[in-house]
């Protein structure tokens, strides 16, 4: 090889390690504190692309020089934990024969009816979704035609959070307490409640957190970058998306340890955490509040499923995690519907 080819190799080295570098920051950025590194710890953010580009350079080494695919390799075998977090190949398993059920977890933004609809598209997803378990976020909680629409559940608790916007929990087993888990925010909350699960308590903790509050303004900053994705526009827009998506993942830090607090305290074998952490699954968030528990659709699901589906932004901000006595037999996002700006998270898990 020429003194050019070594010299070309020797570049094509060095971005591999620089991407490498990146792919396992993002990898494990979930591990910084937002309140400290507001910033870098929304690198999780960045792990598609890292991923993607440590993928090609497996391809690039195994075409060009092989012993070099190695590189990329060790790369993506440091980080395969967090590429099975993201984009997970689960499968469903065969119910040994004990009781089961489903949960399903929601963001409903208000259960908006279209003009002409007779009926509410969710309200009907939610009858025919046959859960045991339904934790709503973005609830209508002063209205009551939704209330009595819901009705065919015979536990319903509601939560006003601020304003109209509130939470719900639907059950077939009985409430015995309610109690909100106390955290500084304007419109968002968290709650834990207790079930009777036949002999058994069942707590169910139901989460709302820190909206990363992109308004109007902030979407047509994003969709700008995507028309014109010149070196100007992405360096003062995305600077200016990031700074915001800090200020909330710094929010998020401590209403997330406040909900972890209140999963320790309240330990039992069946529990069910859920809901809209408007967070990654490689995020602190993410992480801190799902020590102990089992997510299903890492476990049970398949690819990215991404739950929030609007302004061209995609991610998987919706999880549901179960405790150790609830074993995982399948779990779905659901984009059969689109009444919402989330699609629906549900699992079906065996009682053991």
């Amino acid at each position: 090889m020429n003194i050019i080819g070594h010299t070309l190799q020797g570049l094509a080295l060095l971005a591999n390690l620089l991407a490498g570098a990146g792919f396992l920051f993002c990898s494990y950025s979930q591990y910084l504190s937002p309140v400290a590194h507001p910033v870098l710890s929304c690198a999780g953010l960045f792990f598609p692309f890292f991923l993607f580009l440590n993928a090609l350079f497996l391809l690039f080494w195994l075409f060009v020089q092989w012993k070099f695919s190695l590189v990329p390799f060790l790369f993506l075998l440091a980080g395969w934990g967090s590429i099975r977090s993201y984009a997970p190949w689960g499968h469903k398993e065969e119910a040994e024969g004990k009781e089961t059920l489903k949960f399903l977890t929601y963001n409903v933004m208000g259960m908006p009816v279209e003009k002409g609809d007779s009926v509410n598209p969710i309200v009907e997803y939610i009858r025919k979704s046959d859960a045991d378990v339904v934790c709503l976020q973005e609830y209508p909680v002063h209205d009551e035609k939704i209330r009595k629409a819901l009705s065919f559940y015979p536990y319903v608790e509601t939560f006003a959070v601020a304003g109209w916007n509130g939470m719900a929990c639907l059950s077939r087993y009985p409430i015995l307490s309610v109690e909100r888990i106390g955290y500084k925010s304007v419109s968002n909350g968290s709650f834990l409640l207790r079930l009777k699960l036949d002999k058994d308590t069942m707590a169910v903790v139901c989460n709302h957190l820190e909206s990363n509050k992109l308004d109007a303004h902030d979407k047509q900053v994003y969709e700008e970058i995507l028309k014109s994705p010149g070196e100007k526009n992405v360096k003062s827009g995305g600077k200016y998306l990031l700074g915001k998506l800090a200020e909330a993942a710094a929010l998020r830090a401590p209403q997330a340890d406040s909900v972890a607090q209140a999963i320790v305290g309240n330990k039992c074998r069946y529990m069910l955490v859920c809901g809209d952490f408007n967070d990654s699954p490689l995020s602190y968030a993410h992480r801190i509040i799902g020590r102990g528990l089992h997510d299903a659709y890492i476990e049970a699901g398949r690819g990215p499923g991404f739950s929030y589906n609007r302004n061209f932004l995609y991610f998987r901000i919706d999880h549901l995690m179960v405790g150790e006595g609830f074993r995982v037999l399948e779990a779905d996002v659901d984009n059969s519907i689109s009444a919402s700006d989330h699609y629906p998270l549900w699992c079906v898990v065996e009682k053991l």
